[in-house]
């Protein structure tokens, strides 16, 4: 199929632009200094209908019907390079997780997802590094998928989350915005963890979850939110709360209408 529209390049038959899938994954990285942890984590989202689910025919054919269903997240990917794993290649291997979670369609359908990671510090020039990534692949005239690319700024205020102010501006989210929703969802059993995925991660990952504890300053009133021991890693539970900002950043709403 190919349009007729004219374009710089001449005035002979285009082809058309391919359409974009719809957003199934949002992808989390938080970045660690030379010998910390870096994790990579990747949420799917699905909407599951209560079981006592009232239905309301649409359409033509009693198939096409309506339901309220809830927001499931399913953790389908978490991942931690081994310590000392150059920036660079951390890069590469995001961008080859993006391609190979939404390749191009049969029909050149564009996959899009989101992609949040944690610029704080460190992490400043490995974001740089991942644009670098994805701009050189797409040079090369290989395929990427649409991504909404969301570098954040992680801040120790309660203040709402302040997004980028000009291209390739930062998002600037405090540590509860970014956490306290994760283990809310964990604990409503909204937040599921796939199986085949590496044991040992998902059992850290676990014990993070069930470790966090929420302090809070009486005389300010400043909440913040720290692993119950010092000695405690929190990566992956931070790669899995901005894969979950990624998806839940602009989409207040936590009931839906799924078509069945």
């Amino acid at each position: 199929m190919v349009s007729k529209t004219k374009s710089p390049w001449g005035t002979g038959p285009q082809p058309a632009t391919p359409k974009a899938s719809p957003r199934r994954y949002s992808i989390g990285v938080d970045l660690g200094q030379t010998f910390d942890y870096t994790a990579v984590a990747v949420l799917e989202k699905s909407i599951v209908p209560p079981g006592s689910a009232l239905f309301a025919p649409v359409g033509e054919s009693p198939e096409n019907r309506l339901v309220e269903g809830a927001e499931i997240f399913d953790l389908v990917y978490l991942k931690r390079p081994k310590r000392g794993t150059p920036y660079d290649v951390v890069a590469e291997r995001v961008a080859e997780l993006a391609t190979k979670l939404e390749p191009k369609g049969g029909f050149d359908e564009v996959g899009q997802l989101t992609l949040s990671v944690d610029g704080t510090g460190v992490g400043r020039g490995i974001v740089d590094m991942i644009r670098k990534e994805f701009a050189e692949r797409s040079a090369r005239g290989e395929y990427t998928p649409k991504i909404d690319f969301r570098p954040v700024t992680i801040t120790g205020s309660s203040a709402a989350p302040r997004p980028p102010r000009r291209h390739g501006d930062y998002w600037a989210v405090s540590k509860r915005d970014i956490v306290f929703p994760t283990v809310t969802l964990f604990q409503q059993r909204r937040l599921r963890i796939a199986q085949g995925l590496d044991a040992k991660a998902t059992q850290a990952l676990t014990h993070e979850l069930q470790s966090y504890k929420r302090s809070v300053n009486i005389a300010t009133g400043h909440t913040s939110f720290e692993p119950w021991r010092e000695s405690d890693h929190d990566d992956l539970l931070f790669a899995l709360a901005l894969a979950l900002w990624g998806w839940q950043q602009g989409t207040p709403r936590r009931r839906v209408r799924a078509v069945q």
